[in-house]
């Protein structure tokens, strides 16, 4: 029987997911999209909902700004967009250390190959927690541009030669693929996404493993900035792979 529940995690509204027969899963950290939230007890994601049914004790925060942790702040983003964009995703990772540290503490987990994912914005926010906790033995980011350089033309123009710039300079993952090299990571893209195009993923698994590393690209050819059934089924298979959860062969 699949458990879930509204947590707060190092304070931080959390909803999590698990198998109720499951006394300790490993766990999957999951950070959603800019203009996403953790979900409702009533309509769970599918994906993550398959993920606990293998096993899995899969956390979805709220990231900075988002969901119950929305302030009159968001007026900003009409106006200086990237800026607080930025602001939102670092806001995030510094945060993730603790909720990691609060994750790994409750009673039902494993210490086991605890893996990170996102979408979008949340794909470079894993990609980010990724780089800063070795801990994690996979990562998974769907449509998140690892460039990091992703707003419209009119926020890139206004924020050029910003900090906004340097701070995507320092963490983006294309910049710094030596910081990826020691452990699997799988991107997913949608060939059709004008919005993160799939050529620019490519390219950081290519840097990747030129440096010596462990990257994968899937790719469906029919779909844009979302998550296809296809991209799903990749998703889920690559982290019963890599997190090896007790039910998965149920």
């Amino acid at each position: 029987m699949i458990e879930i529940e509204r947590r707060e995690l190092a304070g931080i509204p959390c909803l999590t997911l698990r198998d109720a027969r499951v006394d300790e899963a490993p766990v999957i950290i999951h950070y959603h999209g800019w203009t996403g939230g953790k979900g409702a007890l009533e309509t769970p994601d599918q994906s993550q909902a398959r993920l606990a049914s293998a096993g899995f004790l899969v956390v979805a925060p709220d990231c900075y700004e988002h969901g119950e942790r929305a302030t009159q702040a968001w007026y900003r983003a009409q106006f200086n967009g990237w800026a607080f964009i930025c602001q939102a995703m670092d806001k995030t990772r510094e945060e993730a250390a603790s909720l990691f540290e609060a994750v790994m503490a409750l009673p039902f987990s494993s210490a086991r190959n605890p893996q990170v994912t996102g979408g979008s914005m949340g794909g470079l926010i894993a990609q980010m927690v990724f780089a800063e906790n070795k801990a994690f033995v996979s990562l998974v980011s769907v449509v998140g541009r690892s460039s990091f350089y992703q707003a419209d033309e009119w926020c890139r123009e206004a924020q050029a030669g910003t900090w906004c710039d340097d701070w995507c300079a320092e963490y983006s993952t294309q910049a710094h693929p030596e910081r990826f090299i020691d452990r699997p990571l799988l991107f997913i893209d949608g060939a059709l996404d004008s919005d993160c195009p799939a050529e620019i993923n490519a390219e950081t698994v290519r840097l990747i493993n030129d440096a010596g590393g462990q990257a994968q690209h899937f790719v469906d050819p029919d779909f844009g900035h979302g998550f296809s059934q296809p991209m799903r089924a990749k998703f889920v298979d690559w982290l019963v792979a890599h997190g090896q959860p007790p039910l998965h062969d149920t």
